[in-house]
């Protein structure tokens, strides 16, 4: 069995303020990402334009150079991207949800797609495995989780299956409680909130209302 890492931040150390910072995330007066963001488009569809540009609710500043090229006929890296988030799309369809995997082992290989994604990123300037969480999360909010700075700096990481090894850890002791937070909890099209996305909330809401989603790194 492989030893457990010692994680840098736990999600059980926001257990006090879960409820306050996911009411306020989710409600419709203020103005964070969770009414525009978190609506899931159509399902089986390939990857768009306007899924693209959805990531930057999430405070990406993608423009139409990170985007157009991805939609162009080709073969280069820009193509490349689209072509492995594409696939991830399908792959990632209709995984089991990334908590109740029993071992990173077998998590690993649900989202080997997810990995090729933000390998293909690496190449082509302004995209990163930020990005692609970004935009697959949403398509994809059971299985793909958000990265970040603030995930990133919770964690004490800075590699993207490092994260998901912390998270899925992290996930997996404090399931419980998070369960129950989420299971009355609907996105603003109807949903169960995914305990990723709850994981993501919880990590980067304030403890107070001093800053908006706009602000988001």
């Amino acid at each position: 069995m492989a030893k457990k890492r010692k994680l840098k931040g736990s999600l059980a150390s926001l257990k006090g303020s879960a409820s306050e910072k996911l009411d306020r995330y989710t409600s419709r007066t203020h103005a964070y990402a969770f009414n525009t963001y978190d609506q899931q488009g159509a399902v089986d569809a390939p990857l768009s334009p306007s899924d693209v540009l959805m990531a930057n609710l999430l405070s990406l500043k993608l423009s139409a150079l990170d985007v157009i090229p991805l939609f162009t006929d080709g073969d280069g890296p820009a193509q490349h991207v689209r072509k492995a988030v594409d696939q991830a799309l399908l792959d990632l369809r209709d995984t089991d949800s990334f908590e109740s995997y029993k071992d990173l082992s077998g998590l690993e290989q649900a989202v080997e797609s997810l990995a090729a994604a933000n390998r293909a990123a690496l190449e082509v300037k302004g995209w990163t495995a930020v990005t692609v969480s970004k935009v697959l999360h949403r398509r994809r909010p059971h299985i793909v989780p958000l990265i970040d700075s603030r995930v990133y700096s919770f964690y004490g990481t800075k590699y993207p299956s490092e994260v998901r090894a912390a998270l899925w850890e992290d996930l997996q002791a404090n399931e419980s409680w998070l369960a129950d937070l989420a299971k009355d909890k609907l996105t603003p099209d109807g949903r169960q909130l995914s305990l990723l996305r709850l994981a993501d909330i919880l990590i980067w809401t304030p403890e107070r209302e001093k800053e908006l989603d706009v602000s988001r790194a």
